[in-house]
C-alpha cells in the first residue's frame, strides 16, 4: 500500500489527506499545530504534531519510507521550503510542494521538487472554464492545450449513431466513454430503478440518447467548438 506523508494541515492539505485516506492510501499527516492534527486524526494513518523545519523530527517520523510527500504549507514561506528542502536531502523519491508567489515558485524549482501546485491559479482557471463554458461537468488537464472533459450530449448528437457522426474528423475529438442510466425492471414487485452504466469502448453504431453523459478527449479549441 502506497504512503504519502502530507505536511500542513490547512484547508488544501486536510482535504487532501481525508481524499487520499478515503482512497485506501496510508497518509502520514504531519502540522505542528495540534488542533489541526486532532481535526484529521480520525481519518489518517499516522497523525503527528511536529515542527517539520527540524530534520531529526522528519527522520523519526520514518520519512525514508514514504512514497511519496507533499508539502501543502501555504501561510508560512520560510517552513513550506525548509521542509522542502530537508525532503530532498532526505531522498524523498517525488516531492510535491505549494507555492503562493511567484518567487517561492522559482525556489522550488531550483531544489528540484517534481511538482509545484499552484492551488490559486489552478482553481482561478477551473472557475474561468467553468464560466466560459458551462456545459463542461468536469475536466481533466491533460497538458497546456488538452483536456478530458465531461459533458452533457449535445442535443445535435441525440438519436444519432457514433459512426454517423464521424467526430473524431468532423470535429477532431475522441470518444473516450459513455455514462447512461439503464432502466431495470424489479424481480419481486415490477418497479422500476435506473442503473448508472458506462461504456468505456462505445460500438460505432451505439446511438445518442438525449440523457448520455459524454467523456470526450482532444484540444481545447476543438473541446470548446464542440
Amino acid at each position: 500500500m502506497r504512503q504519502i506523508a502530507i505536511f500542513g494541515m490547512g484547508s488544501f492539505g486536510r482535504a487532501l489527506a481525508k481524499a487520499l485516506a478515503a482512497s485506501g492510501v496510508e497518509v502520514i499527516a504531519v502540522d505542528k499545530d495540534k488542533e489541526r492534527i486532532e481535526e484529521v486524526k480520525d481519518y489518517v494513518t499516522v497523525p503527528i504534531a511536529c515542527d517539520t523545519t527540524d530534520e531529526k523530527n522528519l527522520k523519526n517520523i520514518g520519512i525514508e519510507n514514504v512514497d511519496m510527500a507533499c508539502v501543502a504549507i501555504g501561510e508560512d514561506v520560510e517552513a513550506n521550503l525548509l521542509t522542502t528542502i530537508l525532503l530532498k536531502k532526505l531522498a524523498v523519491p517525488f516531492i510535491f510542494s505549494r507555492a503562493v508567489s511567484p518567487m517561492q515558485k522559482e525556489i522550488l524549482k531550483a531544489i528540484g521538487v517534481n511538482r509545484i501546485i499552484e492551488i490559486e491559479e489552478e482553481m482561478g482557471k477551473e472557475i474561468a472554464n467553468t464560466i466560459i463554458a458551462p456545459k463542461i461537468l468536469k475536466r481533466v488537464t491533460l497538458g497546456e492545450e488538452h483536456s478530458m472533459v465531461e459533458i452533457k450530449v449535445p442535443s445535435k448528437f441525440v438519436g444519432k449513431r457514433i459512426s454517423e457522426l464521424d467526430i473524431r474528423k468532423k470535429n477532431r475529438i475522441n470518444i473516450v466513454a459513455i455514462r447512461r442510466n439503464v432502466p431495470e425492471i424489479g424481480k419481486t414487485n415490477g418497479s422500476m430503478t435506473f442503473k448508472e452504466e458506462i461504456d468505456t469502448v462505445p460500438d460505432p453504431d451505439t446511438f445518442f440518447d438525449e440523457n448520455d453523459i459524454i467523456i470526450v478527449a482532444g484540444a481545447n479549441k476543438d473541446i470548446k467548438g464542440l
